[in-house]
Formats: structure tokens, C-alpha cells, sequence
């Protein structure tokens, strides 16, 4: 029989590691424009765990007090169907963008354009303030980062570190390569991101967030591809590391919903995991066989932590539904 082992962590114990675990479930983000005269029903339609609002400055007239009258109900609206909403702002109007879009209903900015930590500690201070002006939980509002540009890979690690508010880097594939003088069709037999997508997953991992993004090449097509595709795509992604996607279409949500949590499949093999481990351990055994592979604690934590983080993926596919079940949704 093999062994089953995990890595330890720095102080020795086993995977030391509740952040290999999502802090957030978001498996699924859809973008929709405050100005879609559809939004609430194809955010209700969609089954998102998550909507990102882009808000139009319209140039005619004076585009803060216009956004200021219309985000509170267009964050209801992206609200209903039990989603988390964030709105994406610029960095360089980011400061008039957040007074224009902040208010109650938000779980907090997606950044875009960033290029370095100064620019999350500009938005943080920013956002501390309008907790306080708008009644909002002091703190509560988080800072995504959507990674665009050369200087916000180089500087991804203190990026994650500038504010306790950083949650999730999400990567624009097809701008960075632009803006990194990288092909950005898909041409190549392998990933050109390969590295930067590691580079990210691993920083915001250690920090206690998550890297949100897809697999080569639907990465870059964003194509609406056949089912089959999608679904594998996902599992490619959730096994390089992401923990959920953008959506270019809301056909790909139910993949991404499913695929990026473990399967039911994957779920009960945790349970008869733990469960022959203690039974192994009531009749004193260090490591028990299971399926011809010896299971040990390091085995038993890992199926823990994933079962875990399966068990909150239903949770919040419940949350959801009772979020549609509701009178009038």
C-alpha cells in the first residue's frame, strides 16, 4: 500500500492551513451595467454568487450626483436573487467614483488599474470614511483587486498586504497581455499567464484571500463554448488553484457554481475518510487503510478542511434559494 502525506506547515502542524480553505465562497461573479434596463431579472436569473455593477459616468451631465441617485437601487436590484454586490471603480477617478457609488447593500469595490499598495491604501481610507458618513459596519466594505497591469503583478504581495479590507485578486487575462506585450489570442500550446496565475494564488492564499480566475485558453476566448469545455475548464482552474471565475456568459455559472467546491463525489469520500480514521484511532492505529492507500492525520485534516469548505458551498447555494423563495423576489 501507498501513504497518503501532506505538507506541514512552518510550525509543524499539518497543513497549517484553514486558508487552504476559501474565506469566501465565490465560485461564480457575473458584471452587469447599472444602465441594463434588465438588471434585477438577469441578476435574479443568473444564480451568481456574486455581481460586479460597472457604472457608466455619463458625459452629459454631472456623473456623480447621477450615479449617487441611482446605485441604491440598482444595488437592490443586483441583490435579489441572494448575490453579494460590488461595484468596480478606476484607479485614477477612484476617490470620486467611491463617494458617486458607496452605499449600504455593498460588500465592497472591485479595483481596477492598480499599480501598486498605494493605491488599496488610498480607496481603504476612503472607504473608512463613507462607512461612517453612510451608516455602513465600520471596516465591512472589502477591496478586490483586478489585476491589469504590469506593476500590479510585481507588486501583488504588498498589494495584499496594504489592507486588512484586500479579499481577492480577480485577472483581466486579455488586458494584462495586452498591457505586458504578450500575445493575447489564443495561439500558444501553453498558458503565458502560467506564472503571473501562480504567482497570484500563492500571494493572496497567504494573506487569507483567493485568486479568482479561468483556465487557458477560455481564459483569453471567454467564448461561449459547449458545455463539456466549460465544465473542464473550471475543473482545471479549481485544481490550479482559483477558487471561482468571472463570467463573460451566465451560461457559465452553473459550471462554475458547481465545479469550483468539491463534488458530491468528492464530499462523501471526505466523510468515509474521517470516519475510518476515527475509527482507527479508537483502536489505537496511527494510519488506516482506505481504498488500498493508507490514510494518516495529515489525510484526516485535509478532509476535514474540504469538507468543510463543500458543506459552505451548500450553505451558500441555500442562502440563494431562500433568497428566491422569498415573497415577491
Amino acid at each position: 500500500m501507498t501513504t497518503q502525506t501532506m505538507p506541514s506547515g512552518a510550525d509543524g502542524s499539518p497543513l497549517a492551513g484553514e486558508k487552504l480553505t476559501p474565506k469566501y465562497i465565490r465560485r461564480s461573479l457575473l458584471a452587469l451595467s447599472i444602465d441594463d434596463p434588465q438588471l434585477a431579472q438577469k441578476a435574479f436569473a443568473s444564480w451568481a454568487d456574486a455581481v460586479i455593477l460597472d457604472a457608466a459616468k455619463r458625459p452629459d451631465r454631472n456623473w456623480q450626483e447621477d450615479l449617487k441617485a441611482r446605485m441604491p437601487a440598482a444595488i437592490h436590484a443586483a441583490a435579489r436573487g441572494g448575490a453579494e454586490v460590488f461595484v468596480r471603480i478606476e484607479r485614477d477617478t477612484a476617490v470620486a467614483e467611491l463617494d458617486a457609488t458607496i452605499f449600504a447593500g455593498l460588500s465592497g469595490v472591485v479595483l481596477k488599474g492598480a499599480t501598486g499598495p498605494d493605491d488599496v491604501v488610498t480607496v481603504s481610507r476612503r472607504l473608512s470614511a463613507l462607512e461612517v458618513a453612510r451608516g455602513i459596519a465600520g471596516g465591512s466594505l472589502e477591496i478586490d483587486v483586478e489585476v491589469n497591469t504590469p506593476g500590479a503583478v510585481w507588486h501583488s504581495l504588498e498589494i495584499a498586504r496594504a489592507s486588512p479590507r484586500f479579499g481577492v485578486f480577480l485577472i483581466n487575462e486579455a488586458e494584462l497581455c495586452r498591457n505586458l506585450g504578450m500575445q493575447a489570442s489564443p495561439t500558444l500550446d501553453f498558458d503565458p499567464l502560467e506564472y503571473i496565475k501562480s504567482q497570484l494564488i500563492t500571494v493572496a492564499t497567504s494573506v487569507g484571500g483567493q485568486a479568482l480566475g479561468m483556465s487557458y485558453p477560455l481564459s483569453l476566448t471567454e467564448e461561449n463554448a459547449n458545455d463539456d469545455a466549460v465544465a473542464k475548464a473550471v475543473r482545471r482552474a479549481r485544481d490550479t488553484g482559483f477558487k471561482g471565475a468571472v463570467c463573460p456568459h451566465a451560461s457559465w455559472i452553473k459550471f462554475c457554481n458547481e465545479g469550483f467546491r468539491p463534488s458530491s463525489e468528492e464530499a462523501a469520500y471526505y466523510v468515509k475518510v474521517i470516519e475510518v480514521f476515527a475509527e482507527g484511532i479508537k483502536r489505537g492505529m496511527a494510519s488506516v487503510p482506505i481504498d488500498g492507500k493508507m490514510i494518516d492525520v495529515p489525510v484526516d485534516v485535509r478532509a476535514k478542511l474540504y469538507l468543510k469548505w463543500a458543506n459552505r458551498a451548500q450553505e451558500r447555494d441555500d442562502e440563494k434559494a431562500r433568497a428566491h423563495a422569498k415573497p415577491g423576489a
